[in-house]
Protein backbone atom coordinates (compact mmCIF):
# COMPACT_ATOMS: atom_id res chain seq x y z
CA UNK A 1 0.00 0.00 0.00
CA UNK A 2 1.21 3.52 -0.82
CA UNK A 3 2.27 5.82 1.99
CA UNK A 4 -0.71 8.12 1.36
CA UNK A 5 -3.00 5.11 1.82
CA UNK A 6 -1.62 4.45 5.30
CA UNK A 7 -1.99 8.14 6.13
CA UNK A 8 -5.69 7.99 5.27
CA UNK A 9 -6.18 4.80 7.28
CA UNK A 10 -4.51 6.31 10.37
CA UNK A 11 -6.82 9.32 10.13
CA UNK A 12 -9.90 7.09 9.85
CA UNK A 13 -8.76 4.96 12.81
CA UNK A 14 -8.30 8.06 14.99
CA UNK A 15 -11.74 9.34 13.96
CA UNK A 16 -13.34 5.96 14.72
CA UNK A 17 -11.74 5.90 18.18
CA UNK A 18 -13.11 9.37 18.85
CA UNK A 19 -16.63 8.30 17.89
CA UNK A 20 -16.33 5.24 20.13
CA UNK A 21 -14.98 7.30 23.04
CA UNK A 22 -17.64 10.03 22.80
CA UNK A 23 -20.45 7.64 21.99
CA UNK A 24 -22.44 7.50 18.77
CA UNK A 25 -25.73 8.11 20.59
CA UNK A 26 -24.27 11.13 22.34
CA UNK A 27 -23.12 12.58 19.00
CA UNK A 28 -26.53 12.06 17.39
CA UNK A 29 -28.30 13.67 20.35
CA UNK A 30 -25.94 16.64 20.10
CA UNK A 31 -26.50 17.03 16.35
CA UNK A 32 -30.28 17.01 16.91
CA UNK A 33 -29.88 20.11 19.07
CA UNK A 34 -28.16 22.10 16.31
CA UNK A 35 -29.88 25.46 15.88
CA UNK A 36 -30.44 25.92 12.13
CA UNK A 37 -30.93 29.67 12.57
CA UNK A 38 -27.14 29.96 12.93
CA UNK A 39 -26.45 28.13 9.65
CA UNK A 40 -26.65 31.10 7.20
CA UNK A 41 -24.26 33.15 9.37
CA UNK A 42 -21.89 30.18 9.76
CA UNK A 43 -21.75 29.75 5.97
CA UNK A 44 -21.11 33.48 5.43
CA UNK A 45 -18.28 33.54 8.00
CA UNK A 46 -16.70 30.41 6.46
CA UNK A 47 -16.78 31.89 2.96
CA UNK A 48 -15.41 35.25 4.16
CA UNK A 49 -12.42 33.50 5.74
CA UNK A 50 -11.53 31.98 2.34
CA UNK A 51 -12.10 35.29 0.56
CA UNK A 52 -9.66 36.92 3.00
CA UNK A 53 -7.13 34.18 2.23
CA UNK A 54 -7.41 35.11 -1.45
CA UNK A 55 -7.03 38.83 -0.69
CA UNK A 56 -3.89 37.97 1.28
CA UNK A 57 -2.37 36.33 -1.80
CA UNK A 58 -3.48 39.23 -4.00
CA UNK A 59 -1.72 41.75 -1.72
CA UNK A 60 1.55 39.82 -2.05
CA UNK A 61 1.15 39.49 -5.84
CA UNK A 62 0.73 43.25 -6.41
CA UNK A 63 4.47 44.12 -6.46
CA UNK A 64 4.97 41.55 -9.23
CA UNK A 65 1.85 41.95 -11.33
CA UNK A 66 -1.53 43.66 -11.41
CA UNK A 67 -4.25 41.05 -11.60
CA UNK A 68 -7.92 40.96 -10.67
CA UNK A 69 -8.52 40.36 -6.97
CA UNK A 70 -11.06 37.71 -7.96
CA UNK A 71 -8.37 35.43 -9.40
CA UNK A 72 -6.43 34.62 -6.21
CA UNK A 73 -9.75 34.30 -4.35
CA UNK A 74 -10.83 31.73 -6.92
CA UNK A 75 -7.48 29.93 -6.64
CA UNK A 76 -7.92 29.65 -2.87
CA UNK A 77 -11.22 27.86 -3.40
CA UNK A 78 -9.42 25.55 -5.85
CA UNK A 79 -6.77 24.66 -3.27
CA UNK A 80 -9.54 24.11 -0.73
CA UNK A 81 -11.02 21.58 -3.15
CA UNK A 82 -7.73 19.70 -3.48
CA UNK A 83 -7.02 19.77 0.26
CA UNK A 84 -10.10 17.61 0.82
CA UNK A 85 -8.42 14.56 -0.67
CA UNK A 86 -4.67 15.20 -0.57
CA UNK A 87 -2.47 14.36 2.43
CA UNK A 88 -1.22 17.08 4.73
CA UNK A 89 -0.83 20.64 3.44
CA UNK A 90 0.32 19.69 -0.05
CA UNK A 91 -2.69 21.33 -1.72
CA UNK A 92 -1.77 24.74 -0.29
CA UNK A 93 1.11 24.91 -2.77
CA UNK A 94 -1.06 24.05 -5.78
CA UNK A 95 -1.77 27.76 -6.05
CA UNK A 96 1.74 28.12 -7.50
CA UNK A 97 0.61 26.39 -10.68
CA UNK A 98 -2.47 28.56 -10.98
CA UNK A 99 -0.39 31.71 -10.55
CA UNK A 100 1.76 30.53 -13.44
CA UNK A 101 -1.30 31.05 -15.65
CA UNK A 102 -1.00 34.73 -14.77
CA UNK A 103 2.61 34.68 -16.00
CA UNK A 104 4.23 34.58 -12.58
CA UNK A 105 7.33 32.41 -12.47
CA UNK A 106 7.45 29.40 -10.16
CA UNK A 107 10.16 31.19 -8.18
CA UNK A 108 8.03 34.29 -7.55
CA UNK A 109 4.87 32.26 -6.90
CA UNK A 110 6.78 30.17 -4.36
CA UNK A 111 8.00 33.33 -2.59
CA UNK A 112 4.41 34.61 -2.37
CA UNK A 113 3.17 31.30 -0.98
CA UNK A 114 6.03 30.98 1.52
CA UNK A 115 5.59 34.53 2.87
CA UNK A 116 1.85 34.01 3.23
CA UNK A 117 2.39 30.79 5.22
CA UNK A 118 5.24 32.15 7.34
CA UNK A 119 3.30 35.26 8.39
CA UNK A 120 0.29 33.13 9.31
CA UNK A 121 2.39 30.64 11.29
CA UNK A 122 4.27 33.36 13.20
CA UNK A 123 1.05 35.18 14.13
CA UNK A 124 -0.67 32.00 15.28
CA UNK A 125 2.45 30.84 17.13
CA UNK A 126 2.52 34.08 19.14
CA UNK A 127 -1.21 33.84 19.89
CA UNK A 128 -0.74 30.17 20.71
CA UNK A 129 2.00 30.97 23.25
CA UNK A 130 -0.30 33.51 24.91
CA UNK A 131 -3.06 30.88 24.98
CA UNK A 132 -0.76 28.25 26.48
CA UNK A 133 0.42 30.59 29.25
CA UNK A 134 -2.75 32.45 30.19
CA UNK A 135 -5.60 30.10 29.17
CA UNK A 136 -4.31 26.55 29.38
CA UNK A 137 -1.63 27.50 31.93
CA UNK A 138 0.50 24.62 30.75
CA UNK A 139 4.21 24.64 30.01
CA UNK A 140 4.67 21.22 28.43
CA UNK A 141 6.13 20.46 25.00
CA UNK A 142 2.75 20.21 23.27
CA UNK A 143 1.13 23.44 24.39
CA UNK A 144 4.05 25.80 24.86
CA UNK A 145 6.96 24.01 23.22
CA UNK A 146 5.38 23.50 19.78
CA UNK A 147 4.67 27.19 18.99
CA UNK A 148 8.10 28.22 20.31
CA UNK A 149 9.76 25.50 18.23
CA UNK A 150 7.73 26.66 15.21
CA UNK A 151 9.03 30.22 15.55
CA UNK A 152 12.62 28.97 15.73
CA UNK A 153 12.03 26.72 12.72
CA UNK A 154 10.70 29.67 10.72
CA UNK A 155 13.75 31.74 11.68
CA UNK A 156 15.95 28.83 10.63
CA UNK A 157 14.03 28.57 7.33
CA UNK A 158 14.68 32.24 6.62
CA UNK A 159 18.39 31.82 7.38
CA UNK A 160 18.43 28.68 5.28
CA UNK A 161 16.86 30.43 2.29
CA UNK A 162 19.36 33.28 2.66
CA UNK A 163 22.38 30.97 2.66
CA UNK A 164 23.86 30.35 -0.77
CA UNK A 165 25.77 27.23 0.31
CA UNK A 166 22.65 25.60 1.73
CA UNK A 167 20.63 26.52 -1.36
CA UNK A 168 23.30 24.98 -3.57
CA UNK A 169 23.04 21.73 -1.60
CA UNK A 170 19.26 21.71 -2.09
CA UNK A 171 19.69 22.28 -5.81
CA UNK A 172 22.31 19.55 -6.13
CA UNK A 173 20.81 16.77 -4.02
CA UNK A 174 17.05 17.46 -3.91
CA UNK A 175 15.84 19.62 -6.80
CA UNK A 176 18.47 18.44 -9.28
CA UNK A 177 17.17 19.01 -12.82
CA UNK A 178 14.18 20.95 -11.45
CA UNK A 179 16.48 23.56 -9.91
CA UNK A 180 16.12 25.58 -13.12
CA UNK A 181 12.51 26.24 -12.20
CA UNK A 182 13.64 28.23 -9.16
CA UNK A 183 16.26 30.24 -10.99
CA UNK A 184 16.56 33.68 -9.41
CA UNK A 185 14.74 32.60 -6.24
CA UNK A 186 17.31 34.06 -3.81
CA UNK A 187 17.52 37.34 -5.69
CA UNK A 188 13.72 37.67 -5.86
CA UNK A 189 13.39 36.78 -2.16
CA UNK A 190 15.85 39.44 -0.96
CA UNK A 191 14.41 42.03 -3.33
CA UNK A 192 10.88 41.35 -2.10
CA UNK A 193 11.84 41.75 1.56
CA UNK A 194 13.76 44.96 0.83
CA UNK A 195 11.16 46.68 -1.35
CA UNK A 196 7.78 45.35 -0.22
CA UNK A 197 7.59 45.63 3.56
CA UNK A 198 4.27 47.45 3.19
CA UNK A 199 2.68 44.47 1.43
CA UNK A 200 4.03 42.09 4.08
CA UNK A 201 2.52 44.29 6.80
CA UNK A 202 -0.84 44.38 5.00
CA UNK A 203 -0.70 40.61 4.74
CA UNK A 204 -0.14 40.43 8.51
CA UNK A 205 -3.18 42.63 9.20
CA UNK A 206 -5.42 40.63 6.86
CA UNK A 207 -4.13 37.40 8.41
CA UNK A 208 -5.17 38.69 11.82
CA UNK A 209 -8.66 39.53 10.52
CA UNK A 210 -8.83 36.13 8.81
CA UNK A 211 -7.87 34.39 12.07
CA UNK A 212 -10.66 36.28 13.85
CA UNK A 213 -13.17 35.06 11.25
CA UNK A 214 -11.87 31.49 11.55
CA UNK A 215 -12.34 31.76 15.30
CA UNK A 216 -15.81 33.27 14.81
CA UNK A 217 -16.75 30.18 12.80
CA UNK A 218 -15.99 27.90 15.76
CA UNK A 219 -17.60 30.36 18.17
CA UNK A 220 -20.84 30.28 16.15
CA UNK A 221 -20.73 26.49 15.80
CA UNK A 222 -20.36 26.07 19.56
CA UNK A 223 -23.12 28.62 20.12
CA UNK A 224 -25.44 26.80 17.69
CA UNK A 225 -25.25 23.81 20.05
CA UNK A 226 -25.99 26.00 23.07
CA UNK A 227 -22.37 26.20 24.28
CA UNK A 228 -21.31 29.80 25.02
CA UNK A 229 -17.54 30.28 25.45
CA UNK A 230 -15.40 33.40 25.74
CA UNK A 231 -14.33 34.44 22.21
CA UNK A 232 -10.76 35.33 23.21
CA UNK A 233 -10.25 31.90 24.74
CA UNK A 234 -11.37 30.23 21.52
CA UNK A 235 -9.10 32.55 19.50
CA UNK A 236 -6.01 31.68 21.52
CA UNK A 237 -6.70 27.95 21.61
CA UNK A 238 -7.59 27.93 17.90
CA UNK A 239 -4.24 29.56 17.11
CA UNK A 240 -2.38 27.04 19.25
CA UNK A 241 -4.28 24.18 17.60
CA UNK A 242 -3.42 25.52 14.14
CA UNK A 243 0.30 25.28 14.93
CA UNK A 244 0.06 21.84 16.53
CA UNK A 245 -2.06 20.59 13.61
CA UNK A 246 0.49 22.00 11.16
CA UNK A 247 3.23 19.96 12.84
CA UNK A 248 1.00 16.86 12.71
CA UNK A 249 -0.18 17.54 9.14
CA UNK A 250 1.05 14.25 7.58
CA UNK A 251 -1.59 12.31 9.54
CA UNK A 252 -4.87 12.06 7.67
CA UNK A 253 -6.25 14.00 4.72
CA UNK A 254 -5.50 17.62 5.59
CA UNK A 255 -5.25 16.57 9.23
CA UNK A 256 -8.55 14.65 9.19
CA UNK A 257 -8.80 12.66 12.42
CA UNK A 258 -5.88 14.20 14.28
CA UNK A 259 -7.45 17.66 13.96
CA UNK A 260 -10.65 16.50 15.67
CA UNK A 261 -8.73 14.66 18.40
CA UNK A 262 -6.59 17.70 19.21
CA UNK A 263 -9.65 19.95 19.15
CA UNK A 264 -11.47 17.79 21.69
CA UNK A 265 -8.42 17.71 23.98
CA UNK A 266 -7.76 21.46 23.82
CA UNK A 267 -11.32 22.78 24.00
CA UNK A 268 -12.15 20.45 26.88
CA UNK A 269 -9.74 22.60 28.95
CA UNK A 270 -12.25 25.46 28.67
CA UNK A 271 -15.19 23.15 29.36
CA UNK A 272 -16.51 22.63 25.83
CA UNK A 273 -18.35 19.31 25.62
CA UNK A 274 -16.41 16.77 23.44
CA UNK A 275 -19.59 15.86 21.55
CA UNK A 276 -20.11 19.54 20.68
CA UNK A 277 -16.51 19.94 19.52
CA UNK A 278 -16.76 16.80 17.37
CA UNK A 279 -20.17 17.79 15.94
CA UNK A 280 -18.92 21.32 15.20
CA UNK A 281 -15.94 19.95 13.28
CA UNK A 282 -18.19 17.58 11.32
CA UNK A 283 -20.61 20.35 10.31
CA UNK A 284 -17.69 22.53 9.25
CA UNK A 285 -16.31 19.64 7.20
CA UNK A 286 -19.70 19.03 5.59
CA UNK A 287 -19.99 22.69 4.60
CA UNK A 288 -16.49 22.60 3.09
CA UNK A 289 -17.44 19.59 0.98
CA UNK A 290 -20.59 21.38 -0.21
CA UNK A 291 -18.48 24.39 -1.20
CA UNK A 292 -16.07 22.02 -2.96
CA UNK A 293 -18.91 20.43 -4.88
CA UNK A 294 -20.19 23.84 -6.04
CA UNK A 295 -16.64 24.86 -6.99
CA UNK A 296 -16.26 21.69 -9.05
CA UNK A 297 -19.62 22.27 -10.78
CA UNK A 298 -18.66 25.82 -11.80
CA UNK A 299 -14.96 25.23 -12.63
CA UNK A 300 -14.54 21.59 -13.76
CA UNK A 301 -11.87 22.29 -16.38
CA UNK A 302 -9.75 24.56 -14.17
CA UNK A 303 -9.81 21.99 -11.38
CA UNK A 304 -8.33 19.39 -13.72
CA UNK A 305 -4.89 20.63 -12.71
CA UNK A 306 -3.05 17.32 -12.85
CA UNK A 307 -4.08 16.52 -16.42
CA UNK A 308 -3.76 20.07 -17.67
CA UNK A 309 -0.32 20.85 -16.28
CA UNK A 310 1.11 17.46 -15.34
CA UNK A 311 2.89 19.48 -12.65
CA UNK A 312 6.64 19.84 -13.02
CA UNK A 313 6.93 18.00 -16.33
CA UNK A 314 5.29 20.84 -18.23
CA UNK A 315 6.76 23.78 -16.38
CA UNK A 316 8.70 25.96 -18.80
CA UNK A 317 12.13 27.01 -17.67
CA UNK A 318 11.71 30.76 -18.02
Amino acid sequence: MKKSGWIIIVGIIILSLLIYKIGLENIFNTLKNFNLLFLPLIIIVLIISYILAGINIWVLIKPYKKISILKPIKYVFFTLFYSSFTPGKIADFFIIFYLKKDKLSVSKSTIITIFDKIISLILKSLLGIVGAIFILKKFDLLTLGVPIIMIFLLIFLFIFLSSRKLRDLIKKFILRKYSKIFKGFSKDLKKYIKNNKKELFYNLLITLVKTIFETALLYLLFLSFGQSINFIKILLIFSLLSIISFIAFPIGISGFGIREALGIIMYSTINVDPAIVFSSYMIRLLLIYVINLLTFIYYPSELNLIKKYNFLKKVRFK
